[in-house]
């Protein structure tokens, strides 16, 4: 199976919070030429671009310098496993490197003056040297300093050689160059080139595989494998390929766009042909489409090269025409090849005698109104200009400019008819005689006598200044009719109300430069664009794309590859797609676009109601507060920061509040908080650059700041050092100082060399001087000195060489450093061991204590004042220390913020108080599963391999979590470790009996919290997907029991038996489904869902490897597959004929009116119950109308990963998307009709919600209170909706609050209702005051009459009506107001 990953590309960095949103690249990736492997990624190269696979989630990942990169053509990438560091290499000398998803660039090699190309072509690694092969020599680079050491001359006299590759074997060092091998011994100086000789015979080969293949833990091979991409041969025996989706070539010579369609031709000209290979790009809903050469050659059996120009029929957008500078004409009809014109069977006619296959020079072509395709022909032949007239006749035209003067073009450029003057056409001649033509036929196309030709090689601009540039590009009309001229000498443009026949007068730019010159004045420009707000974009040569006003008197914008992903400041052509106002920018290393915007894709409506008081409509929090990280005491509260959450106890009433945007914080997830004494206030940051203060009344203070600047690095805090009313924080790029008395950001500095960004890991102040350590350096400076200035930071030794350094801490003015799990103090500029009884894992400096924790072990220790280390207490595993007083309180890895006190009774050492806030212990809610009301909650998941996370199982009820941990499982089931659980099965008999399936650890059967039994293949019916390795490779999933008392379980893998069914009476039935004699293997199944129609009906997704969804019909007989029916699908068709084949499968959900969804890796699609998926593959997908009046729409959440969906009471959906957060989708009309759509409802988000991601993993809804349950990549919350299940009659309804007090400001629930209810309200006179509309078994009232005023103080009554008028319910409602 070869996977072609549609994807909206995923950035590395979180720099460009705002830009990266606007940008997107479209690069080619179709050849993979190199890898390189860490621990959890594969990356790759590509036509000079870089991605990544991940080994477990097998998501791609695409590179830019919006991932922090520095340069564009990438040559080679290198993994040292000893420094963690991926090195990438560029081929104009840039140097990346790669480390913990930071980028650090080095760029000695590019600034250096060398007249040798600066390639490398091979990297090898020994002890922490690199070895670089480059094309002049050897260049080696220091992985632990991050600095090139030496150069190599290895040839006789010193001489420049290619080298090949590097290799080491035993205590010599081999150099391979295309003639011959060099041999040097490692020991000599080997910067002298008489040390090396020619190798007369290798004692080993030089390694092939470097860089092509790498072999995992796992036992998965994994190959750079050309134009498949990166293949996979997993240790079970699943091929598999990963290749991002985009064009064949990085080669945007031409593109067009047509009715939100992308073309794009990778061809080129000049004064002769370029041989590029004609291939057919095409972007059309979020997709790419490829008619490459190879298929147009073998149906034409003729070359196809040089494709310039594309022209799509106006009345059939599934017809186009491509040109060829060489080849001739090539007609294409639903995007596969139709005809192929040539001088053999039309009038067109070569630039070469006799040469028809060759030099059939068709420049460019496009249609008129009357819908006849005019084509541009180069050369001398007969015919100039030829038009295709839909009857299939051909006329051929001349220009002339009198009446025995034929002009005829060497190389032109596009060909354009005048829309407001159609019976003129322009061209330009791009060189040869350079030169401006008009052709103007007097509306008599046909018809040469009243012909007008005019050519115009010099103009006069408004100054009178006269302009003769030597070559001309390009020529495009503006929408106001003016002609945009593209030269050598920048833009020219001839107002539509100049008569270019009678007049050369032309106007130039006018926008004064800093330095006094003309804006493009002698800028070479390629390309021009308008925009939808008439803005116009201009590309030139060397200097990116300028956007002007539609007055062109200001720069409004101006991309390079500085502040853009363009790969190259030579624009070659633009497009722009007025359907989805973003511009397409053809660059010389590949195409890109920019979003104007954003949003447009989403296809929501975001309610600007605020939801935020009462019950109904409220967010709430269910963070795990197990792990605390970091502790501050502050007034009367202890905070406490775990998993990026924040929580208080209070000191007097161990009372517990927990803090997210509802209490103001202005941002989710937290990284760092410190305490400022001076201030008593306390500073909290977030990983995406929000600063909050927060005083010791709880009022917050946002700084935006560096959460607003576009930046290429990270924005997350790395570490805080208090100074006086200052914040220092420690940044990946260097240095922000906060005052945290003004609320501003009032420095920046980077210290690196010449002012260079450099990864600030700790920092701290002593002594005067402020001391900053990166991973394995250190720097100084003192306090009064211009710290912005990079100068006067000098770099420092460390302790121990080049170990990472862990902490960095101050006590007593003296600085502190824990490294290589040992304690230093520098002492008169030297570092000084100090002896401890263990290693230390980290260091804590509190009020009167310096404190250490002890590397794998409970307690504290302390260092005293002698720098002696001895033990302080012996409780928990501890992770942060602050003190209060006498007391500390304590953040540990698993009781939550613990109050320690150290007591005099000998028996009891310590008074102990544990803070454990309610919550479960995983902040990763890979499934969530109701059953009644009694939540579950799994931290498992699973792709290509095992994720191994730990088996908890987590239980929400009323209003509490009981949490079963890992480590008490693992205890009572003999030390059998479970990771990975997957999904949970409820006895319908017994609520204290459930199943638990894991992905490589097998079936757990639980009563309560107790364990009843572990299955594995040596007591069930199961089987291991590794059969030497059951206990971490049976995977199960899919559990569900059926009507009948049965339980079903997938087992996912190659063995027999992928469907599991046990009966009441413990018997295993076990089977495999084939569907038309086939067996479909069950390698990833998702969750079993039962049809609500029949309960007969089993629907099976295989997520991945074989994608599909799969209809187990049992007839009856669940334990007997005899009978069963099985249809198994893999590809769909939609109400428009477009063909759906999803790269993944992620989530299945049916509604009340039996339609099931499928979210997909691109979109979301349904099959209507009307559709007989055992015969039929058809499917719906949902347009979105746009509304503007061009009776157009988009498919509902096209090209965007849906994780999960849930229906909710009102049978409204609520997808849960991979990047885009949460959707709440309200169906409008019957699926089956075509006008059928979705309206959105909300759209939920971490700028409008408390969630703390916007990768929504699972949902879960309560049907009885209308809660919905979303597990998101940061963590879990709840949203009460508007929507319960509806009940069968009217016996229970009721109404809440009630009473109604004068405070409460928020919505007033009935619920208990029917299906499709009317709720009228009536005050106490019978009066009618509102009229509602129930939502499943809940109507919401606002509290106000028809009007939108508050209704006054009063008993009112809630009269609810079935829609047929036969049911009835009531309940009253007091107001007090």
């Amino acid at each position: 199976m070869k996977r072609i990953l549609l994807l909206s590309w995923i950035l590395l960095s979180v720099g460009f919070v705002f830009a990266e949103k606007h940008w997107q690249t479209h690069f080619s990736y179709n050849s993979v030429q190199q890898i390189a492997m860490d621990q959890d990624e594969v990356y790759a190269l590509a036509n000079g671009k870089m991605f990544s696979v991940n080994q477990k989630t097998e998501h791609l990942t695409l590179f830019t310098n919006f991932s922090g990169l520095h340069g564009t053509e990438i040559v080679q990438l290198a993994y040292d496993d000893q420094s963690e560091q991926l090195l990438i290499l560029y081929s104009d000398g840039k140097l990346d490197i790669l480390h913990n998803k930071t980028v650090k660039y080095v760029a000695d090699l590019y600034n250096k003056q060398i007249t040798s190309s600066k390639k490398c072509n091979n990297v090898t690694f020994q002890g922490k040297m690199a070895y670089l092969s480059m094309d002049f020599g050897i260049i080696t680079f220091d992985v632990e300093e991050n600095k090139f050491v030496d150069t190599y001359y290895i040839a006789p006299e010193a001489k420049e050689v290619k080298v090949i590759d590097v290799m080491f074997c035993g205590d010599s060092i081999y150099a391979q160059t295309p003639e011959v091998v060099y041999v040097a011994h490692a020991e000599d100086n080997i910067v002298d080139f008489r040390y090396w000789k020619e190798c007369k015979k290798l004692p080993q080969a030089f390694d092939t595989k470097k860089g092509k293949e790498y072999v995992n833990k796992q036992g998965d091979v994994w190959k750079a494998d050309g134009a498949n991409g990166v293949a996979c041969k997993y240790m079970l025996g699943e091929q598999m390929y990963y290749l991002p989706d985009g064009p064949c070539v990085n080669n945007p010579y031409h593109v067009e766009v047509r009715n939100g369609k992308l073309y794009m031709v990778a061809g080129g000209r000049w004064s002769a042909e370029e041989k590029k290979p004609g291939h057919v790009m095409i972007y059309e809903d979020g997709k790419w489409t490829n008619i490459t050469n190879k298929q147009i050659e073998q149906q034409t059996k003729k070359k196809a090269l040089d494709f310039m120009d594309v022209a799509e029929d106006p009345n059939d957008p599934s017809r186009f025409f491509v040109t060829s500078y060489g080849t001739g004409l090539y007609e294409f009809r639903n995007n596969t090849l139709y005809a192929h014109h040539t001088p053999y069977n039309s009038i067109l006619k070569p630039a070469a005698p006799n040469a028809f296959d060759t030099y059939t020079r068709v420049a460019s072509a496009t249609f008129d109104d009357k819908n006849r395709l005019w084509c541009c022909l180069d050369g001398g032949m007969d015919t100039t200009l030829v038009c295709f007239l839909p009857n299939g006749t051909q006329r051929g035209l001349n220009f002339y400019t009198d009446p025995i003067t034929r002009f005829y073009f060497n190389t032109s450029g596009n060909l354009v008819i005048d829309a407001k003057h159609p019976q003129r056409k322009w061209v330009v001649s791009c060189r040869s005689i350079p030169a401006v033509v008009q052709l103007d036929d007097g509306g008599t196309e046909f018809d040469s006598a009243d012909d007008l030709c005019k050519v115009r090689s010099e103009f006069y601009d408004q100054d009178g200044s006269v302009i003769v540039p030597e070559y001309y590009y390009t020529l495009a009309q503006a929408p106001n009719g003016d002609i945009w001229i593209g030269s050598s000498s920048g833009p020219i443009i001839i107002p539509e109300t100049i008569d270019f026949q009678q007049s050369n007068q032309c106007v130039r730019l006018r926008i004064k430069m800093p330095d006094e010159t003309n804006f493009l004045d002698v800028e070479r420009v390629n390309a021009f664009a308008w925009d939808n707000d008439e803005n116009i974009w201009i590309g030139t040569q060397t200097g990116g794309v300028y956007v002007l006003n539609r007055e062109a008197t200001e720069i409004l914008e101006h991309y390079t590859c500085d502040n853009s992903v363009m790969p190259s400041n030579c624009v070659v052509s633009l497009a722009y797609d007025d359907t989805y106002q973003r511009m397409f920018i053809g660059t010389g290393m590949g195409l890109v676009s920019y979003l104007q915007d954003p949003d447009i894709f989403s296809n929501t409506y975001i309610s600007e109601e605020d939801v935020t008081y009462g019950t109904m409509y409220q967010w709430r929090s269910h963070a795990a507060f197990t792990q605390v990280n970091e502790v501050v005491v502050m007034g009367e509260k202890a905070y406490g920061l775990s998993a990026n959450s924040l929580f208080s106890v209070n000191k007097t009433d161990r009372d517990i509040q927990y803090y997210t945007k509802l209490e103001g914080l202005s941002g989710s997830k937290i990284d760092h908080i410190a305490y400022n004494e001076q201030l008593n206030s306390m500073l909290i940051t977030y990983q995406n650059g929000l600063i909050d203060i927060m005083d010791a009344n709880g009022t917050v203070h946002n700084i935006s700041d560096l959460f607003l600047k576009q930046m290429s690095v990270s924005k997350q805090v790395n570490d805080v050092c208090m100074y006086r009313n200052k914040a220092i924080l420690a940044m990946s790029f260097g240095i922000l100082v906060v005052d945290m008395k003004k609320y501003e950001i009032s420095d920046t500095y980077y210290i690196g060399e010449n002012s260079s960004e450099i990864n600030i890991s700790h920092i701290a102040i002593a002594q005067n001087n402020i001391y900053a350590a990166t991973d394995k350096s250190l720097y100084s400076a003192n306090l009064t000195d211009n710290l912005s200035d990079y100068s006067f930071w000098q770099k420092m030794t460390l302790p121990v060489g080049n170990k990472q350094v862990y902490r960095m801490r101050t006590y007593r003015d003296t600085i502190y450093m824990l490294q290589d799990k040992k304690l230093y103090s520098l002492q008169n500029d030297k570092w000084v061991g100090i002896k401890s009884p263990v290693q230390l894992r980290d260091i804590c400096v509190t009020n009167n204590h310096f404190l250490a924790l002890p590397e794998g072990k409970d307690g504290i220790y302390q260092i005293l004042d002698d720098s002696s280390i001895t033990e302080h207490s012996t409780y928990g595993y501890n992770l942060a220390v602050a003190e209060d007083g006498n007391a500390f309180w304590l953040g540990t890895r698993d009781n939550g913020l613990v109050r320690l006190q150290v007591s005099t009774n000998i028996e009891y050492p310590y008074d102990i108080q544990e803070n454990y806030p309610d919550g479960p212990v995983s902040n990763f809610a890979y499934r969530l599963r109701f059953f009644g009301n009694k939540l579950y909650m799994l931290a498992g998941g699973r792709w290509a391999n095992e994720y191994k996370r730990p088996g908890d199982i987590m239980i929400y009820e009323n209003g509490t979590w009981k949490n079963i941990k890992n480590d008490f499982l693992l205890k009572k089931t003999n030390n059998h470790k479970l990771y990975d659980m997957m999904n949970v099965a409820q006895d319908p008999n017994d609520p204290t009996h459930y199943f638990v399936t894991t992905y490589g650890t097998g079936l757990l059967e639980m009563r309560d919290t107790n364990v009843v039994n572990v299955f594995l293949p040596e007591n069930s019916g199961l089987f291991s997907a590794a059969p030497t390795s059951p206990k971490s490779y049976t995977r199960t999933d899919g559990a569900m029991y059926d009507d009948m008392g049965n339980l079903w379980l997938l087992n996912a893998g190659g063995g027999d038996g992928n469907v599991h069914v046990i009966s009441p009476d413990g018997v295993w039935h076990s089977f495999d489904l084939y569907a038309n004699r086939t067996r479909v293997v069950l390698h990833t199944p998702g969750e079993i869902l039962v049809d609500n129609r029949n309960s007969q009906w089993k629907w099976i997704p295989v997520l991945r490897y074989n994608t599909g969804l799969i209809l187990l019909q049992d007839n009856g007989t669940p334990t007997n597959p005899n009978d069963d029916h099985v249809t198994y699908h893999k590809d769909w068709v939609d109400q428009n004929t477009r063909s759906i084949t999803p790269e993944n499968i992620y989530a299945i959900a049916q509604d009340q009116s039996s339609t099931l969804w499928v979210g997909t890796s691109s979109g979301i699609f349904a099959i209507p119950a009307s559709v007989d998926f055992t015969h039929s593959n058809q499917c719906k997908r949902v347009v979105i109308p746009r509304n503007d009046g061009s009776q157009l729409g988009d498919y509902l959440l096209d090209n965007e990963q849906v994780n999960a969906i849930a229906i909710d009471g009102a049978n409204r959906l609520w997808v849960g998307t991979a990047t885009s957060g949460i959707y709440l989708l309200n169906p409008v009309g019957n699926i089956d009709d075509p006008t059928y759509t979705m309206e959105t409802v909300a759209h939920f988000t971490t700028d409008n919600s408390i969630m703390p991601s916007n990768e929504v993993i699972s949902i879960a809804i309560q049907k009885s209170t209308g809660e919905v349950f979303i597990g998101t990549g940061g963590g879990l919350v709840s949203y009460k909706s508007d929507a319960t299940e509806p009940n069968s009659d009217f016996s229970e309804v009721y109404a809440y609050p009630n009473p109604v007090h004068p405070t409460y400001q928020g919505y007033i629930t009935i619920t208990g209702i029917m299906d499709a209810t009317e709720v009228r309200i009536l005050d106490s006179g019978g009066n009618l005051v509102r009229t509602l509309q129930g939502k499943g078994g809940t109507a919401v009232w606002d509290g106000k009459n028809a009007h939108g005023q508050r209704v006054a103080s009063g008993v009112y009554t809630a009269l609810c009506n079935t829609r047929t008028g036969k049911e009835h319910g009531v309940t009253k409602i007091l107001i007090m107001n």
